[in-house]
């Protein structure tokens, strides 16, 4: 099963990256995933679950990092069992991405998977489906979280201009006083 999707973040290149190499970010935008964890840089664990039509899946994946070139390429191995042993799923994927300006960033994703067991046994279409209605729920999420992220980011830092353009009058404030107060106290 081959799935590939591009999409645009309203973040610069850099932070797009970022945001998309922080597991619980990314694993909090992907439907049926309950726990992702750092085993070891580049290694981590994650627990997702679904249903595909009368088929109830709980897998147990590891995801390894293959190749990695920052902020614009990284590549993924991932290899995992369903709980009940009644499936296997592995995948190989691609993160790709491009600065379409100062703040935007086109993304492109690819995945080829490999199914085998009781979720194997759907026809190809029937899973094709499937993978490609949960990766547009992905990408939306995705697309969704890094614009809270960013609008975070925006408001943190007009909270720290106005901290400091206080914290700026605040200090001419007391220059001003201070020379009323040493000239005021000269001419009395």
């Amino acid at each position: 099963m081959y799935v590939e999707r591009a999409f645009v973040l309203d973040m610069p290149l850099q932070r797009a990256w970022t945001f998309l190499n922080e597991p619980q970010e990314v694993g909090r935008c992907l439907p049926g995933c309950h726990t992702v964890e750092l085993v070891e840089p580049g290694t981590y664990k994650a627990s997702v679950g679904f249903r595909a039509g009368p088929v109830k899946a709980s897998f147990d994946v590891q995801i390894v990092t293959a190749e990695e070139r920052p902020p614009e390429f990284a590549a993924y191995t991932m290899r995992g069992a369903d709980r009940d042993g009644g499936s296997k799923v592995s995948a190989e994927c691609t993160l790709a991405l491009a600065a379409l300006d100062a703040r935007r960033t086109q993304v492109t994703y690819t995945s080829k998977a490999h199914i085998v067991g009781r979720l194997g046994k759907f026809a190809g279409g029937i899973m094709q489906k499937f993978a490609d209605g949960i990766n547009d729920q992905f990408v939306a999420a995705l697309v969704r979280r890094s614009g809270e992220l960013d609008a975070s980011a925006a408001n943190a830092a007009e909270v720290s201009v106005e901290t400091g353009e206080s914290l700026l009058v605040r200090f001419f404030r007391r220059i001003v006083l201070g020379l009323k107060a040493v000239f005021g106290q000269q001419a009395g």
